[in-house]
């Protein structure tokens, strides 16, 4: 038997926000099962979800009532040699998710490895790192629509996905919460192509290179690059990659030295390299540092607030685009107001 929901109130959602911002919800619900789902989303009032919280800025104030996913479950279906169908819950945590499938010999997610958050907030962000985009990989989205209380199932074309966006960022299906992702695993061939990955293994012969090896060489290279999380709350990327027209990438490279990823007719631009130029790589403005070893990266050094990240986006964005026309768009979700 399902257990009723427990509300809370005015709770605090510290724990909960891989930036670790002091904010307050009206009303929080955690969700295990579909049955909880439908129960707590019958409310008057506006109703937003939360996952794993490693992509969120959350404000000081949400109105509300807010849905904790935490719905679990892996399974597995053999499709063919080598090839699977896993569908998971979108509250299991993704690494712990991607070393599953490793441990049981199912490839595909190595790329991936260590991407903080939970698997719902995959999807929705189109996560990718490394040479490897998760549309790849996603063969359907389940969703809960708050309007009818139905599931709808998503294809990979419904999901509409492109650089870190999908259709669940749009007004389009912004009225749903993913409850699971199916991904079709073992139909791609090994991706090291990355530069990083690419040199870490040049050493290793083509027969020695697999899933697993894949997936320690990016653990190694994200905990070499990226700050701990216990320790240096963050959300891994503030900003998006700029994705330029050949025009657009030929008047930049009058203006620096960049080398540019093709995306078919786009070019896409690393927005490190812009923003280490403009020397903010190690520079901390009050409680907000930006990583010295990777400045796509903001901190909390204790005790700052999502206006002072703001703030501090604001700035790095307003140098980058003074020098080379290009604004900076920000990657997290903002949730909530400081009102």
């Amino acid at each position: 038997m399902t257990r009723p929901i427990s509300v809370l109130r005015n709770f605090s959602l510290f724990a909960f926000n891989s930036l670790k911002l002091e904010s307050y919800v009206e009303e929080y619900v955690h969700i295990s099962s579909l049955a909880q789902l439908v129960e707590a989303s019958n409310f008057s009032g506006p109703v937003n979800f939360l996952g794993g919280g490693s992509n969120l800025l959350l404000q000081s104030r949400i109105e509300g009532r807010l849905l904790h996913i935490g719905i679990e479950g892996i399974s597995v279906t053999q499709v063919g040699e080598d090839k699977h169908l896993v569908r998971v819950g979108a509250g299991e945590n993704w690494h712990k998710f991607v070393m599953h499938t490793l441990k049981a010999s199912i490839g595909g997610l190595e790329n991936l490895a260590l991407i903080p958050g939970n698997v719902g907030g995959a999807p929705y962000q189109n996560i990718g790192a490394y040479g490897r985009e998760l549309s790849e990989l996603v063969h359907t989205v389940e969703v809960f629509d708050l309007a009818t209380k139905e599931i709808r199932v998503l294809s990979n074309e419904e999901c509409q996905f492109s650089y870190r966006e999908s259709v669940f960022r749009t007004k389009v299906v912004s009225n749903v919460i993913i409850t699971h992702v199916t991904f079709l695993l073992g139909r791609l061939p090994l991706m090291t192509e990355y530069r990083d990955v690419r040199e870490t293994l040049s050493g290793y012969s083509s027969e020695e290179i697999d899933h697993d090896l894949i997936a320690e060489t990016v653990i190694d290279i994200r905990q070499s690059k990226l700050p701990d999380l216990d320790e240096f709350p963050n959300v891994g990327s503030f900003f998006k990659n700029p994705t330029l027209s050949k025009e657009e990438y030929d008047r930049l490279r009058g203006k620096i030295d960049i080398v540019g990823f093709s995306q078919g007719e786009s070019i896409r631009v690393p927005a490190a390299r812009l923003i280490d130029a403009q020397k903010w790589k190690g520079k901390q403005v009050g409680n907000v540092l930006v990583w010295y070893r990777q400045p796509l990266v903001l901190v909390n050094c204790g005790g700052a607030s999502a206006a002072e990240f703001l703030d501090v986006a604001a700035r790095v964005s307003d140098d980058v685009e003074r020098h080379y026309d290009i604004r900076l768009v920000l990657e997290p979700v903002i949730m909530g107001s400081d009102r």
